[in-house]
């Protein structure tokens, strides 16, 4: 946890999450969960229990998600319609964001837990193909990273 510290003393801004907004400033909406995969970029891909599969487009360089309305990525059935583990997932579970060219995962407390490829972790730079779990037996997402294809 040391290092996400050092992290974020090192850089010269730091973006808010949506609870720090200024009062009487607009707040973005939700991110939408899509049911077919981005083909650029980075996104968190989860499936239900049907076999259906939702994606997650990170385009924000800061993303909360939690089960709470004021998140970025608002994980509920409502949202998640069939997946198993939302109920394990706190109101502000973890903050998924860029640093420099990487994506850093970071629960938001102790009873928060995050799971990276089945290991319960603080802070974690992401790869594609990483699965990231939010609670015991919570929600199960897999990180994607596509680079942008290039212009000929």
């Amino acid at each position: 946890m040391l290092r996400w510290f050092k992290r974020k003393e090192s850089e010269a801004e730091v973006s808010e999450t949506p609870t720090e907004t200024a009062e009487g400033s607009e707040r973005q909406p939700p991110l939408v969960f899509l049911r077919e995969p981005p083909t650029a970029g980075a996104w968190l891909e989860v499936e239900a229990n049907d076999g259906q599969r939702f994606y997650l487009p990170l385009t924000l360089s800061t993303i909360l998600l939690g089960s709470a309305p004021d998140c970025d990525g608002v994980l509920t059935d409502e949202t998640l319609p069939g997946v198993s583990g939302v109920d394990k997932v706190s109101p502000h579970h973890a903050r998924v964001e860029q640093w420099k060219s990487r994506w850093v995962i970071v629960p938001l407390s102790t009873e928060a837990a995050v799971f990276v490829n089945g290991r319960r972790t603080g802070e974690n730079a992401l790869r594609d193909g990483m699965e990231i779990t939010l609670g015991e037996n919570g929600v199960r997402f897999t990180f994607r990273c596509v680079e942008e294809p290039s212009a000929s």
